[in-house]
């Protein structure tokens, strides 16, 4: 009888709730439970971290506990010693390694987790003949480094994406069943056309960042799925899986004109790539639409006063307890006489820097909203900067895939000169 693989897996728990925050997705790990016994039989499973501390109400904390429960997974309660940094990645790590030795029947190591301070372990994991599997949120935001120290890598993203609770933002709202089937064929051909990925979980994303909208509050589906396969029967869009039991298929226009349109823009695109200017435009564009933006995005220059104010605001704000990121962007926009419409700008680039963990915050139940408390490296605007590169660069990497990558043209775009040109080449090769 062939011998089963055994799986030890470890959850840190304050790292998974944050990203399932961050990226609204849902607190639950039951499918990657049944994922993983494809691969052996879970013998260990064990979490840490501090529920009491998490940024959610108390009836989410009791759903989360519930959550652990059914999995069976054995939670450990790790009391935060002060209001920036936790101890359970250290209590894994320990644990882990403790496991490894004292079960050396234990062949396979899943981590649930986002944070790159657990490569060490998985390099003496690896050493001592353990496989490991990671598991992160998604593709944008897990680095290409943290991937590749893992033997098999999954995202939660791809385990079920929280279609029910989009998010409200400032904006306009669909009033109909009618507009928001418009708007689904608007995004998709203005995607298809500029060369964008046109894949189920990018087409919501872009409605959700561009609407307040509610997919649940219309009786003809239940969530973006529902919404889309409505509009294929009607006969406007196409759902194209990728390869068998996809989960986020491509949508495409069922038109001759949006063919059309594509053909063309993919000849405009042939005729410009070799012309600087006109890549650092494609750029820009890019940044300007992915991000929402109304205006062009920020140059250099204006970037940096938007540090300088952010720092002052920092330093004012510490005997009160931080700022709000909204308030932050909505008082720099001010501060500084900037167009009204460059406040959505302001909040994107202190956003990816939030994200990129440039600041010491306090998360609220707002995921977009956190309090920022004060600056990791204060006052390092070039180390601000090139993280926001990074970050943009990520983005532009997985929802680009028909436009070249140029990084001396993507670094006289960003700085005005191409001193960023090796960082960004790294950036695009590895994060």
């Amino acid at each position: 009888m062939e011998k089963k693989n055994r799986i030890a897996l470890f959850i840190d728990l304050d790292n998974f709730v944050g990203f399932c925050l961050d990226d609204d997705l849902p607190l639950d790990i039951k499918k990657e439970i049944k994922k993983l016994t494809e691969h052996g039989e879970i013998s260990i499973r064990r979490s840490f971290g501090d529920i009491m501390k998490l940024p959610i109400s108390e009836t989410r904390k009791k759903e989360l506990r519930e959550m652990l429960q059914a999995n069976l997974i054995r939670h450990e309660d790790i009391p935060y010693y002060n209001g920036y940094k936790n101890t359970s990645d250290i209590r894994l790590a320990i644990e882990a390694i403790s496991v490894a030795y004292t079960h050396p029947d234990i062949n396979i190591f899943a981590v649930i987790a986002n944070d790159r301070d657990y490569m060490p372990v998985f390099s003496k994991l690896k050493e001592i003949g353990k496989t490991i599997i990671g598991i992160g949120s998604t593709k944008t935001t897990v680095g290409e480094l943290y991937r590749s120290a893992c033997d098999i890598f999954y995202y939660h993203e791809d385990f079920g994406k929280n279609e029910y609770g989009v998010r409200k933002v400032e904006s306009t709202v669909a009033d109909d069943e009618n507009g928001l089937i418009d708007l689904l064929i608007e995004k998709i051909t203005y995607n298809t056309t500029n060369g964008l990925k046109t894949n189920q979980s990018t087409i919501a994303a872009a409605i959700k960042s561009s609407r307040a909208v509610d997919f649940t509050s219309y009786s003809s589906f239940q969530g973006f799925g529902d919404l889309c396969r409505l509009v294929e029967k009607r006969g406007m869009i196409a759902i194209t899986p990728r390869h068998a039991g996809d989960l986020d298929p491509v949508l495409s226009c069922n038109s001759q004109e949006n063919e059309a349109a594509i053909d063309n823009f993919k000849g405009q695109q042939a005729q410009q790539a070799a012309v600087p200017d006109d890549m650092k435009r494609i750029y820009n564009n890019f940044i300007k639409t992915k991000l929402s933006l109304k205006n062009d995005f920020p140059l250099h220059a204006q970037r940096e006063k938007i540090y300088q104010q952010l720092d002052l605001l920092l330093a004012e704000s510490e005997p009160y307890g931080g700022v709000g990121l909204k308030a932050a962007s909505e008082q720099i926009t001010k501060i500084l006489a900037f167009d009204p419409d460059d406040q959505s700008s302001v909040f994107k680039i202190l956003y990816s820097l939030y994200r990129s963990g440039c600041f010491i915050v306090r998360r609220t139940e707002d995921n977009y909203n956190p309090i920022l408390m004060s600056n990791r490296v204060a006052m390092n605007y070039i180390y601000m900067d090139k993280k926001l590169m990074e970050s943009l660069i990520k983005l532009f990497k997985w929802d680009s895939e028909d436009i070249k990558f140029d990084p001396s043209r993507w670094s006289e775009f960003f700085i005005g000169d191409t001193s960023y040109s090796q960082i960004a080449k790294f950036a695009y090769n590895y994060l």
